[in-house]
Protein backbone atom coordinates (compact mmCIF):
# COMPACT_ATOMS: atom_id res chain seq x y z
CA UNK A 1 0.00 0.00 0.00
CA UNK A 2 2.79 2.23 1.02
CA UNK A 3 3.71 2.06 -3.14
CA UNK A 4 0.03 2.72 -3.91
CA UNK A 5 0.27 6.39 -1.85
CA UNK A 6 4.01 7.16 -3.15
CA UNK A 7 2.36 6.69 -6.81
CA UNK A 8 -0.48 8.55 -6.23
CA UNK A 9 1.76 11.65 -4.37
CA UNK A 10 3.93 11.65 -7.52
CA UNK A 11 1.01 12.05 -9.73
CA UNK A 12 -0.12 14.64 -7.59
CA UNK A 13 2.50 16.57 -8.17
CA UNK A 14 3.31 15.92 -11.99
CA UNK A 15 -0.06 17.43 -12.38
CA UNK A 16 0.50 20.18 -10.06
CA UNK A 17 3.90 20.99 -11.87
CA UNK A 18 1.93 20.23 -15.46
CA UNK A 19 -1.01 22.94 -13.92
CA UNK A 20 1.99 25.71 -12.93
CA UNK A 21 3.97 25.46 -16.16
CA UNK A 22 0.58 26.04 -18.37
CA UNK A 23 0.01 29.15 -15.70
CA UNK A 24 2.94 30.27 -16.18
CA UNK A 25 3.06 29.99 -19.87
CA UNK A 26 -0.57 31.68 -20.05
CA UNK A 27 0.54 34.78 -18.10
CA UNK A 28 3.91 34.62 -20.46
CA UNK A 29 2.11 35.43 -23.33
CA UNK A 30 0.11 37.76 -21.91
CA UNK A 31 2.94 39.34 -20.99
CA UNK A 32 4.24 39.25 -24.63
CA UNK A 33 0.91 40.31 -26.17
CA UNK A 34 0.98 43.33 -23.67
CA UNK A 35 4.52 44.19 -24.64
CA UNK A 36 4.01 43.77 -28.14
CA UNK A 37 4.10 41.54 -31.57
CA UNK A 38 7.47 39.45 -32.20
CA UNK A 39 10.12 38.18 -29.78
CA UNK A 40 10.47 40.04 -26.57
CA UNK A 41 12.24 43.30 -26.48
CA UNK A 42 15.53 43.84 -25.39
CA UNK A 43 16.38 47.26 -23.55
CA UNK A 44 17.96 49.40 -26.34
CA UNK A 45 17.33 47.11 -29.20
CA UNK A 46 15.06 46.97 -31.89
CA UNK A 47 12.71 43.91 -32.15
CA UNK A 48 13.45 41.62 -34.58
CA UNK A 49 10.10 40.75 -37.10
CA UNK A 50 9.44 37.88 -39.38
CA UNK A 51 7.74 36.85 -42.17
CA UNK A 52 6.78 33.29 -43.87
CA UNK A 53 6.90 34.32 -47.69
CA UNK A 54 5.76 32.38 -50.53
CA UNK A 55 7.96 31.84 -53.56
CA UNK A 56 6.75 34.54 -56.09
CA UNK A 57 6.51 37.14 -53.28
CA UNK A 58 10.36 36.31 -51.99
CA UNK A 59 11.67 36.97 -55.59
CA UNK A 60 9.84 40.13 -55.98
CA UNK A 61 11.36 41.02 -52.85
CA UNK A 62 15.22 40.36 -53.32
CA UNK A 63 14.77 41.85 -57.18
CA UNK A 64 13.19 45.14 -54.50
CA UNK A 65 16.48 44.34 -52.03
CA UNK A 66 18.59 44.88 -55.55
CA UNK A 67 16.91 47.48 -57.32
CA UNK A 68 16.65 49.89 -53.65
CA UNK A 69 20.93 48.56 -53.47
CA UNK A 70 20.13 46.94 -50.28
CA UNK A 71 22.68 44.71 -48.52
CA UNK A 72 20.85 41.74 -46.84
CA UNK A 73 16.85 41.30 -46.74
CA UNK A 74 17.05 42.73 -43.24
CA UNK A 75 17.99 45.87 -45.10
CA UNK A 76 15.29 45.59 -47.69
CA UNK A 77 12.61 45.31 -44.43
CA UNK A 78 14.13 48.52 -43.22
CA UNK A 79 14.21 50.37 -46.56
CA UNK A 80 10.62 49.01 -46.93
CA UNK A 81 9.30 50.35 -43.40
CA UNK A 82 10.83 53.25 -44.17
CA UNK A 83 8.75 53.94 -47.47
CA UNK A 84 5.60 52.96 -46.01
CA UNK A 85 5.79 55.53 -43.18
CA UNK A 86 6.13 58.24 -46.02
CA UNK A 87 10.14 58.75 -45.82
CA UNK A 88 12.49 59.07 -48.41
CA UNK A 89 14.30 55.67 -49.73
CA UNK A 90 16.99 56.08 -52.49
CA UNK A 91 18.42 53.29 -55.09
CA UNK A 92 21.89 53.78 -55.27
CA UNK A 93 21.24 55.12 -59.02
CA UNK A 94 18.84 58.18 -57.49
CA UNK A 95 21.93 58.50 -55.07
CA UNK A 96 24.53 58.47 -57.46
CA UNK A 97 22.35 61.55 -59.26
CA UNK A 98 21.50 63.51 -55.85
CA UNK A 99 25.28 63.52 -55.84
CA UNK A 100 25.67 64.73 -59.48
CA UNK A 101 22.69 67.64 -58.22
CA UNK A 102 24.88 68.48 -55.26
CA UNK A 103 27.79 69.58 -57.59
CA UNK A 104 25.64 71.28 -60.20
CA UNK A 105 24.43 73.42 -57.37
CA UNK A 106 27.90 74.02 -56.49
CA UNK A 107 28.64 74.83 -59.73
CA UNK A 108 25.12 77.47 -59.83
CA UNK A 109 26.61 79.28 -56.64
CA UNK A 110 29.70 79.78 -58.15
CA UNK A 111 28.34 81.72 -60.89
CA UNK A 112 25.67 83.47 -58.84
CA UNK A 113 28.59 84.71 -56.61
CA UNK A 114 30.27 85.69 -59.95
CA UNK A 115 27.00 87.29 -61.60
CA UNK A 116 26.65 89.27 -58.13
CA UNK A 117 30.83 89.88 -58.44
CA UNK A 118 30.41 91.27 -62.09
CA UNK A 119 27.09 93.35 -61.08
CA UNK A 120 29.25 95.50 -57.68
CA UNK A 121 32.20 96.35 -60.59
CA UNK A 122 29.43 97.47 -62.98
CA UNK A 123 30.24 94.86 -65.04
CA UNK A 124 26.84 93.39 -65.72
CA UNK A 125 23.77 96.32 -64.97
CA UNK A 126 20.92 95.31 -63.20
CA UNK A 127 17.41 96.56 -61.83
CA UNK A 128 15.97 96.01 -58.18
CA UNK A 129 14.26 93.13 -59.26
CA UNK A 130 17.21 91.27 -60.28
CA UNK A 131 19.42 92.13 -57.91
CA UNK A 132 16.67 91.01 -55.52
CA UNK A 133 16.30 87.74 -57.46
CA UNK A 134 20.48 87.09 -56.97
CA UNK A 135 20.34 87.80 -53.24
CA UNK A 136 17.90 85.32 -52.65
CA UNK A 137 19.89 82.98 -54.53
CA UNK A 138 23.15 83.38 -52.49
CA UNK A 139 20.65 83.27 -49.49
CA UNK A 140 19.05 79.36 -50.28
CA UNK A 141 21.33 78.01 -52.75
CA UNK A 142 23.83 76.97 -49.55
CA UNK A 143 20.53 76.05 -47.43
CA UNK A 144 19.55 73.67 -50.29
CA UNK A 145 22.98 71.83 -50.81
CA UNK A 146 23.25 71.56 -46.92
CA UNK A 147 19.63 69.81 -47.03
CA UNK A 148 21.23 67.81 -50.04
CA UNK A 149 24.27 67.11 -48.16
CA UNK A 150 22.74 65.94 -45.11
CA UNK A 151 20.29 63.55 -47.40
CA UNK A 152 23.50 62.17 -49.07
CA UNK A 153 25.04 61.42 -46.16
CA UNK A 154 22.08 59.74 -44.46
CA UNK A 155 21.78 57.28 -47.25
CA UNK A 156 25.34 56.17 -46.97
CA UNK A 157 24.93 55.61 -43.18
CA UNK A 158 21.39 53.81 -44.42
CA UNK A 159 18.92 56.51 -43.14
CA UNK A 160 18.51 55.59 -39.75
CA UNK A 161 19.52 59.11 -38.13
CA UNK A 162 16.96 61.08 -40.25
CA UNK A 163 14.28 58.17 -40.16
CA UNK A 164 14.70 58.49 -36.36
CA UNK A 165 14.13 62.72 -36.98
CA UNK A 166 11.17 62.15 -39.00
CA UNK A 167 9.30 59.26 -36.68
CA UNK A 168 9.81 61.40 -33.52
CA UNK A 169 8.30 64.79 -35.70
CA UNK A 170 5.80 62.86 -36.71
CA UNK A 171 4.69 61.52 -33.00
CA UNK A 172 5.13 65.66 -32.11
CA UNK A 173 2.27 66.21 -34.86
CA UNK A 174 -0.02 63.31 -33.55
CA UNK A 175 0.59 64.32 -29.67
CA UNK A 176 1.00 67.92 -30.36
Amino acid sequence: MAVKSDSRKTRLKSKLSVSAQVSNKASDSAAQKNAGRGRPRSEGKGQVVSCRLPAEELHAFDALCTQLGAKSRSDGVRSVVRMASGFLEFSREDSARLEEIRYELGKIGTNVNQIALAANRGRAPMVKAQWASVDELRRSLPMVAKALSQIIAERRRQGVALFRKFAEAQEGVRHG
